[in-house]
């Protein structure tokens, strides 16, 4: 089923543009001439050859982020006015959350710009952006282009300027009421993605299109119940709700929605894991796996027997998918049969995914595990870190 636009997007951005060309720098050190600007020119930082990930990590409770440069294994601080109870990045930006109200901001100092036919890679410094204090829980973030937002338990979002975060300042735009009790809005093509319902004691019913002020454009509607997980792909922003999924894509200069329906209900509200600049994402629940293909809109869900799941990740091959057990196990798995066709025992909390390699810590013996994915799960390296990763993103990737 697909839901075409009933307008016109106003400010497209370029689709999978996570930055632009405002960065924090230097008030002392112009611009160069406009006419002299060199393509993919970012004030204040510096250009690279190759991308500069970093694992950004924290112990539970602890007042501090660890970023481990995955290319030289340096380590380094950043001192935290929070304590940590939850991580999430958006390539550039940790969100360091306290499991209350107050958020952190983290500038991880290093990024990349996916402009399709070619990506640039950034680094600056890293630092603390500062605090946000919210009127109730926070429950989701997502940061992407222009636009970070917040949601909280009493259904509210707030929106950021992103950019503003880019040159150190928090500026926030607008407080949108979702009417529900679904606090989810995901930046894409220069708009929101809002979850809205009609009783804000219950989930949201369906998604619409706003501007950063929270007004709806009349760019797209569609119908999700109960909002949950959401991934950014090259082939357009998934959304799963509790018996499909909602593929949101930017065609020309209008907004489309394809509602994919669920093999198995209700799709799992834990997040998709997805290796950047990919079309592919998956979720995981206790028995299986849903598999979501952006750039061709297709679902499949894979039954996973005599395992318990906690967490998976799409390499974006099209033929095979990554998955955590319960009995400490990595495993990849054929898409089609659900077979397992490696599997190596990791001691680990969670999994992410760059274009060569997963990660994955182990919190007791303070170890970072780098993944050969395709390689029948090699590990390439053991890195040491100095304290606890119990809560860990990766970033810059």
């Amino acid at each position: 089923m697909i839901f075409s636009t009933t307008g016109r997007l106003l400010g497209v951005t370029a689709l999978g543009l996570t930055l632009a060309v405002s960065a924090c720098g230097s008030p002392e050190r112009p611009p160069p001439d406009a006419s002299e600007t060199p393509h993919g020119y970012v004030e204040g930082a510096e250009e690279l050859a190759e991308a500069q990930p970093a694992i950004a990590y924290a112990t539970r409770g602890g007042r501090r982020l660890g970023l481990l440069d995955l290319a030289s294994a340096a380590e380094k601080d950043i001192a935290l006015s929070v304590p940590a109870a939850g991580v999430t990045e958006d390539g550039r930006f940790v969100y360091v959350d306290d499991g209350d109200r107050t958020l952190e901001i983290v500038d991880g100092g290093v990024w990349t710009v996916d402009h399709a036919d070619h990506v640039h890679y950034y680094r600056a410094p890293s630092r603390s952006v500062g605090t946000l204090s919210l009127d109730a829980p926070i429950r989701t973030i997502a940061g992407f282009g222009t636009h970070t937002t917040v949601g909280t338990a009493d259904g509210k979002v707030t929106v950021l300027d992103r950019r503003a975060l880019e040159t150190g300042t928090i500026s926030e735009l607008a407080t949108i009421d979702s009417s529900s009790s679904t606090p989810l809005a995901v930046p894409y093509a220069g708009q929101l993605l809002v979850a809205v319902g009609d009783d804000p004691r219950r989930p949201a019913d369906r998604i619409v299109a706003m501007d950063a002020k929270g007004r709806p454009t009349g760019a797209l509607e569609a119908p999700c119940a109960a909002p949950r997980g959401w991934a950014v792909l090259r082939g357009g922003v998934v959304i799963a709700c509790e018996d499909e999924v909602v593929r949101v894509k930017l065609a020309g200069d209008d907004l489309t929605a394809t509602v994919l329906t669920s093999p198995r209900t209700p799709v799992s509200a834990g997040r998709f894991g997805y290796r950047p600049r990919s079309n592919e994402a998956a979720v995981a629940d206790r028995s299986g796996i849903w598999s979501v293909n952006a750039a061709k809109a297709t679902l499949r869900y894979v039954p996973v027997a005599g395992r318990e799941l906690v967490a998976a990740a799409s390499p974006a091959d099209a033929s095979t998918v990554l998955a955590l057990d319960t009995s400490d196990r990595l495993i990849s798995l054929d898409l089609e049969t659900g077979r397992i066709l490696a599997e190596r025992p990791l001691r680990a909390t969670g999994v992410t995914l760059d274009v060569d390699r997963a990660y994955l810590t182990d919190p007791e013996a303070r170890v970072v595990h780098e993944i050969d994915y395709r390689d029948r799960l090699r590990t390439a390296r053991t890195l040491k870190v100095a304290d606890r990763p119990d809560l860990m993103v990766e970033v810059g990737r």
